[in-house]
């Protein structure tokens, strides 16, 4: 626009001024070394415009061909950037559809040009540890690592993910407790965590993890208290297995008073007692149980005990009887006690009060004992038949 400008300004100017300047034309002298030039101002001015017209169109020209050299620069560079694009997406199809060797070569190519290298390289990691090429995926984790460093965390959360898919699960523990102290509650990193604690068996580790779990809603409260009970399970029964019953006493003892007054978790040391034929100290529990409620739960557990005297838990059960003589589980409880004394007659009434209320195999079984022992082979027959429908 200027250089239009400057054009009509010339050409008013040479309209305006040329016809007074046609008999003065005026006259100009170049002298350089032996050589002179000379012409008239008219002349000099119409060389000048040419000149500058010479110019303009060596400009124009020079112009041309460098922006043809820039549009086949960015043609290249465009169609590179687009063949990478197909690469990557053909490399992702072939990962799940598990051509991991397509996969990794694809992702490979693609990396150089692609909009997010990053992907690449862990695309191609993938492929590589499915392949059992833990060195080259080791490599394209740290290739991921250098293409973009503030992604540390998602290479790191990958490589943990591979490893515990390899069975590395201490090298990838010592990875995501490392990563805990530097985001120490990030989701992934304590889903991840709980599942090498549980591979581990490592039980006190986990419960000191599930509360964090739990502030993250990655646990509602059911699967928060099955998970409580899982690890004391194994806990109780790791002890129990060895040490001895001692051992788990002074562990119980050891945890928070909210943990030691739960009755889920108390019935749960119970009845691993139980199972491991710690009867006596069972029962040890659960007499302080006994003497403050009348639970069902706990009458149930009672029924299974084998101990050498039976008058004090008999003391207790027949107290509360008088106050729920017609509980199902308490009378069971009171036959299978009288069962294991042999005392059939006592046994006999209590456990047909309790079938008549609530019928259970266990309870019928028992009863079909009491029949043979007795003699009355028929009955006994109709028992076992009872029990297993």
């Amino acid at each position: 626009m200027i250089r239009l400008i400057v054009l009509l300004v010339i050409l008013a100017a040479a309209l305006l001024f040329g016809p007074q300047l046609a008999d003065h034309q005026g006259y100009i002298l170049i002298s350089v070394a032996d050589y002179t030039i000379e012409m008239s101002v008219v002349t000099a001015t119409v060389i000048a415009v040419v000149f500058y017209f010479l110019l303009l169109l060596t400009e124009n020209i020079l112009s041309r061909l460098f922006s043809v050299r820039r549009g086949l620069r960015g043609w290249w560079s465009n169609r590179r950037y687009a063949k990478a694009q197909r690469q990557t997406h053909k490399g992702m199809a072939a990962l799940v559809e598990g051509e991991y060797q397509r996969a990794e070569h694809l992702m490979l190519r693609g990396a150089g040009q692609s909009e997010l290298p990053l992907l690449n390289y862990l695309s191609a990691a993938e492929a590589a540890h499915a392949q059992g090429e833990f060195q080259k995926r080791d490599e394209y984790l740290q290739k991921a690592e250098e293409s973009d460093p503030q992604a540390q965390l998602a290479i790191q959360l990958t490589q943990t993910r591979l490893l515990q898919d390899q069975g590395e699960w201490q090298q990838s523990r010592d990875l995501l407790e490392q990563l805990r102290q530097r985001w120490p509650q990030h989701p992934q990193i304590l889903q991840r965590l709980r599942a090498v604690y549980q591979a581990q068996h490592a039980w006190q580790a986990e419960l000191e993890l599930l509360p964090s779990l739990r502030k993250q809603n990655l646990l509602n409260d059911s699967d928060y208290s099955a998970a409580l009970a899982q690890c004391y399970q194994a806990q109780f029964t790791q002890i129990l297995q060895q040490q001895d019953e001692t051992a788990l006493l002074a562990f119980w003892q050891q945890q928070p008073r909210a943990i030691r007054h739960t009755p889920s978790l108390q019935l749960l040391l119970i009845d691993t007692l139980i199972q491991q034929q710690q009867h006596q100290t069972a029962f040890e529990l659960l007499a302080p149980l006994l003497r403050k409620q009348a639970d069902e739960t706990l009458w149930q557990r009672c029924a299974r005990l084998q101990l050498n005297d039976y008058s004090a838990l008999l003391k207790q059960l027949l107290r509360h009887l008088k106050q729920h003589p017609q509980s199902p589980a308490l009378l069971s409880a009171l036959g299978h006690l009288y069962y294991q004394q042999q005392q059939y007659v006592l046994a006999q009434g209590y456990l047909e009060r309790s079938v008549a209320l609530q019928p259970t195999a266990a309870d019928q079984r028992a009863l079909a004992g009491i029949m043979e022992h007795q003699r009355l082979f028929e009955k006994a027959a109709e028992y076992y038949r009872l029990s297993l429908s």
